[in-house]
């Protein structure tokens, strides 16, 4: 196919890559393969992680791969063997695998990133109901909230509880609000 007029002379300009990540650190650049690109985008976001996605294993630091898909895939073992590049696998394409991953691939403990707290911490006398209601919180955003980005109703709680499964979203850097009237008051928890 021939050109109506010459091809531009200078490449389109592309938003340069960051080099430093949220807080300073550096980034690592990641090649994913046979994982939910949504499910890294959120996390990343969400968590604040100084990652960046790559398309081409020339400018990965690392690969994150299901590790199913790893097993099977010899070539891409091989490409990143000759590269130096360390795979990172999870067992499954679940936000707190690829969570986990990450932080594993980062070297960050679980108080430098916010996420699967200790529910006791939000709970100081470790109420069965407090427990309950706060792993309520946990799994609605864990499950629905991150993953899907839809927001969340709470069951019906007490003042008390739905503070602290308010602070639980902040934990998780997420917004919620109460709504409705005693003693059906509840909290709603809204994605990123």
């Amino acid at each position: 196919m021939r050109w109506s007029r010459p091809p531009p002379k200078t490449p389109l300009a592309l938003a340069p890559e960051p080099t430093v990540g949220p807080n300073g650190e550096d980034i690592l650049r990641v090649y994913a393969y046979g994982i939910s690109k949504h499910h890294l985008d959120q996390v990343i976001s969400t968590l604040r992680l100084p990652v960046v996605l790559t398309k081409d294993l020339d400018s990965a630091d690392a690969v994150l791969a299901l590790r199913s898909h790893v097993k099977h895939h010899s070539k891409l073992r091989h490409i990143a063997q000759v590269r130096d590049l360390p795979i990172h696998t999870v067992k499954s394409n679940s936000m707190p695998q690829i969570v986990r991953t990450l932080q594993r691939m980062l070297d960050l403990d679980d108080s430098s990133v916010r996420t699967m707290p200790n529910l006791s911490l939000f709970s100081p006398n470790e109420d069965a109901d407090e427990l309950e209601a706060l792993e309520e919180a946990r799994l609605a955003v864990e499950q629905i909230v991150i993953p899907k980005g839809q927001p969340v109703e709470l069951l019906p709680r007490s003042a008390r509880i739905r503070k602290m499964q308010h602070e639980l979203a902040e934990h998780y850097r997420l917004k919620s609000c109460s709504f409705g009237d005693e003693p059906n008051r509840r909290l709603r928890i809204y994605p990123a």
